[in-house]
């Protein structure tokens, strides 16, 4: 009776969508307790400019420019997005095409949104999906920089899994500087990030206050930093001479 149920189970399994694209991950291995899946890193030659995705369709990539996803979740998630892109069924793929990334020297994976008041199983859903396609990705040949999101304390059990030491990682700034506790937050989370991954090189985009500053200096942490639209187009503006007083 138990190999006949088995097998039924087998059967009706063959008629299901994968709805939780299990075939992302079907060849990956695993980190901690919640499986995240890992991210295999290539050696990256150079890293010179972020491409942001949304700017990818029928971009023709220079040497050294890396995708990024630090720009609203609506851009690249939903139906037609990186995630549900990915799908099976063909209705999804239309609108993404992965030949968006050919020739890119690598791809950060998604920064899917962590805030503090989603629920703990959401934030671990949102770190778990950003793992998953950096490792399918991977798979496919496509070098990927790991994107590193955290909220508090309770978010290390989570958010460091399935990075190996000593990579290349990302980590945007955008929003983490709205009050002293987001700052401080943040500044907690990079300083464990340093701890817990020993990065060989940390990617940051966006704003550096002076906090985090003197943290990178502390740590001797080797960063690449390059600034959010927003702070060119306001550095623009003054160069300019349009700065508003």
């Amino acid at each position: 009776m138990k190999n006949s149920s088995k097998s039924n189970i087998i059967e009706i399994k063959k008629c299901y969508k994968d709805n939780f694209h299990a075939f992302m991950v079907k060849n990956a291995d695993y980190d901690g307790f919640y499986d995240m899946p890992i991210i295999n890193q290539k050696e990256i030659k150079e890293i010179s400019f972020l491409v942001s995705y949304d700017e990818t369709y029928n971009h023709i990539y220079k040497s050294g420019e890396v995708v990024h996803f630090y720009i609203d979740d609506y851009k690249f998630d939903g139906p037609k997005g990186i995630w549900q892109g990915f799908s099976n069924d063909k209705k999804y793929k239309r609108g993404f095409d992965i030949s968006r990334f050919y020739g890119a020297e690598a791809i950060i994976s998604p920064d899917f949104s962590l805030y503090m008041d989603m629920p703990r199983a959401m934030q671990i859903w949102n770190v778990y999906r950003s793992r998953a396609v950096g490792s399918y990705l991977s798979s496919l040949g496509f070098n990927i920089i790991p994107n590193i999101r955290w909220t508090d304390e309770k978010s290390y059990e989570y958010c460091f899994k399935g990075i190996e030491k000593n990579q290349v990682v990302s980590v945007g700034t955008l929003g983490c500087s709205k009050n002293k506790v987001d700052k401080n937050l943040f500044n907690l989370g990079f300083i464990e990030m340093i701890k817990r991954l020993k990065p060989s090189k940390v990617i940051i985009y966006g704003s550096i206050t002076n906090e985090l500053r003197n943290i990178i200096i502390k740590y001797n942490v080797n960063i690449i930093h390059f600034f959010s639209k927003t702070q060119l187009f306001f550095y623009e503006e003054k160069t300019n001479g349009n700065e508003r007083k």
